[in-house]
């Protein structure tokens, strides 16, 4: 039998979770978001970003924590 996947659009070739899953996930691997992520998230959904902006936003504190 053949397997399908459903590609949801976008420039991006891998698969992104949903917030739920994400949650879920890991939570059984004991690992926990910073209440700085926690922060960015909840200020990045009431923003209503775009994924690509989310991202960028993401990396970028990524890479300023890492200049520190």
């Amino acid at each position: 039998m053949k397997k399908t996947t459903k590609r949801l659009g976008g420039t991006n070739d891998g698969h992104v979770l949903g917030e739920r899953t994400f949650a879920a996930i890991t939570a059984v691997e004991g690992i926990s978001l910073s209440s700085e992520s926690r922060k960015r998230l909840s200020s990045m959904k009431k923003r209503k970003l775009t994924n690509e902006e989310q991202r960028t936003e993401v990396i970028r504190a990524y890479i300023e924590a890492k200049t520190r």
